[in-house]
């Protein structure tokens, strides 16, 4: 991107591009005309667009955004819009594609090539038929909402096996020996009575193993299983499916709800009778548990996973799918949506190291309501839909380790403050208690096996390991007092992932977040919506400030950032 000095800023002139796909051609317009030479031709745009009303805004962060803030544009095209539109020809649906080029004394500064690129999506709304106006004038709004087909999680996972049924496990056919469970003389599994109707469940990641504050770790019952097929002569033996998929783990420990507990049992699989692989555990006597089954409808089984994890990842082999990344991409290729997989790939790390456990058996359960209730949630990024589907965002409060600003700025004519710094409301937190590792085997559904609390100082006497001390929360108590909220993590195991969860959520909370506009020369056309600048204004103290674009709009003249900062004053610089 050429940039000028200060003085010649008067003479640079913005045109906006636009170009729109109908019927396989191709229409170009501009706000006046301009043409390239494209590869030994030349591309023609003829003018007969209005400047473009552009606001586009990034979303909370922790959230997903489907779209973006629509374009609004008017344009002349050389047909007769009425008449396409009484044909069922119109122009609505169709692909818009908006570009900019800067113009200095008459000459284009890019290539056809180095377009740069605002906004793309589809016509929505179209008015047209205005009186005493060319027949071809038309305003119309482009809107790149990103669609997706949501679908059940768990049948997403374990196929059509959902619900635990007579047949579900019969394939004689598909036998792979003696420790398969047993069919009767019609090839049929029964399937005991308690557990007829239940779900096949899904299991994410490694649950039911955690680390205590000193160190060491152990493990307990939290993913459920059930009953298959019994047989009591020779000798007791209980056949319990784990999982409705193919699993990590090698051996697991079952657990019944007298509190009793059969250890390293082989995890096998079977092809059922709709062609799935689900994954069960033969229990033979002697065993600690009680397999009174066959009178007793009030046992429940559990499993603990200490050896691997449950669904197999698919992007690293013979491991469980855990990684926040990972997960990412799974559940987007699940609602089949567009997103910009380069850009997922590049936080791929960063986001892995969050990482999630637990089991869905809830076949209302959607893709897309796990997706943003208990992954996205919990990570430091939003999804936000740009020109290529949806693409990650990162928190601009992380170590700059991971968000390298874009760009340095210093404010002068050319990017100048134009509002005051006006708080956002936010809700202070500076004594957060994370609840983590849900219990399985307990009739408490509120039982939580591990907790941190992050606050201001050690409150319990002694040298209690799950306390720590943030410094964000220090500054924030001795401006605002105590502050305090608890945050539950259902699909959380891993203390590491809990503690990064909490300290995340301090660091946007304790603090409260404040936003500013600036007016910036055509020049800074090129930084976007989510960008991370480092901004220098001596007016309200900033020092290479890290802060990040949440807003981006054209008034006409030039563009208009909204930016949103925080007064840090533990990573971030001020002048006094």
């Amino acid at each position: 991107m050429r940039s000028y000095p200060a003085i010649d800023y008067l003479s640079v002139e913005i045109c906006f591009l636009l170009e729109v796909d109908i019927g396989g051609r191709t229409y170009r317009f501009s706000t006046f005309p301009v043409s390239f030479d494209e590869g030994g031709s030349s591309v023609l745009y003829e003018g007969r667009l209005d400047n473009p009303e552009i606001g586009i805004s990034l979303s909370e962060l922790g959230n997903i955004k489907l779209s973006q803030s629509s374009v609004s544009m008017a344009v002349i095209f050389p047909f007769d819009v009425s008449k396409r539109q009484m044909k069922g020809k119109g122009i609505e649906r169709m692909v818009a594609r908006l570009y900019y080029v800067t113009v200095k004394n008459r000459i284009i500064q890019q290539s056809y090539g180095e377009r740069i690129s605002l906004f793309t999506g589809k016509i929505v709304d179209p008015v047209y038929g205005y009186p005493r106006m060319d027949p071809g004038y038309v305003e119309f709004s482009i809107e790149n909402e990103v669609s997706f087909s949501d679908q059940s999680l768990l049948r997403r996972i374990v196929g059509d096996a959902v619900f635990l049924s007579a047949t579900q496990f019969s394939q004689e056919a598909y036998r792979v020996g003696p420790l398969s469970p047993p069919v009767d003389p019609d090839g049929i599994t029964e399937v005991i009575k308690p557990h007829l109707g239940k779900c096949s469940p899904a299991v994410i990641g490694k649950p039911g193993t955690i680390r205590e504050e000193i160190g060491s770790s152990y493990g307990f019952p939290s993913t459920p299983a059930y009953q298959i097929a019994n047989q009591t002569s020779p000798s007791n033996i209980g056949w319990y499916v784990i999982a409705g998929h193919p699993v990590a783990a090698s051996t697991v420990d079952i657990y019944d709800n007298q509190g009793n507990v059969d250890s390293n049992r082989a995890v096998l699989s079977q092809v059922g009778s709709k062609g799935q692989v689900y994954s069960f555990i033969q229990v033979t006597t002697p065993s600690n548990l009680d397999q009174t089954y066959t009178i007793n409808n009030d046992l429940e089984y559990w499993i603990r996973w200490d050896d691997g994890g449950g669904l197999l990842s698919p992007y690293t082999s013979g491991e469980a799918l855990e990684g926040g990344g990972d997960l990412l991409v799974y559940l987007l290729d699940s609602i089949q949506v567009d997103f910009d997989r380069q850009a997922f790939s590049s936080v791929r790390t960063l986001l892995n190291q969050y990482k999630f456990a637990g089991y869905i058996n809830d076949p209302q359960m959607k893709c897309y309501e796990f997706l943003q209730r208990y992954i996205v949630a919990f990570l430091p990024v939003s999804l936000v839909a740009g020109s290529s589907g949806l693409y990650p965002v990162i928190d601009h409060r992380l170590d700059e380790t991971y968000n390298n600003p874009r760009v340095e700025i210093l404010a002068s004519e050319t990017f100048s403050r134009i509002q005051p710094v006006s708080p956002i409301d936010s809700e202070i937190v500076n004594d957060l208690t994370v609840r983590f590792a849900p219990q399985g085997a307990s009739s408490d559904q509120d039982t939580y096996r591990g907790v941190v609390v992050i606050r201001y100082e050690k409150l319990l006497e002694g040298n209690a390991q799950y306390e720590i001390i943030s410094p964000y929360s220090i500054v924030s108590f001795q401006r605002y007092g105590r502050r305090e909220q608890s945050l539950d993590l259902e699909y959380v195991h891993d203390r590491d992932t809990a503690i990064r969860i909490g300290l995340d959520y301090m660091r946007r909370k304790a603090l409260p977040q404040k936003k500013t506009t600036y007016r910036a020369s055509i020049s800074w056309g090129y930084l976007d919506v989510g960008d991370i600048i480092s901004l220098s204004d001596s007016e309200i103290g900033l020092d290479r400030h890290r802060v990040q674009i949440v807003t981006k709009r054209y008034d006409g003249a030039s563009w208009l950032y909204d930016i949103l900062l925080q007064e840090n004053p533990i990573s971030e610089r001020r002048i006094v």
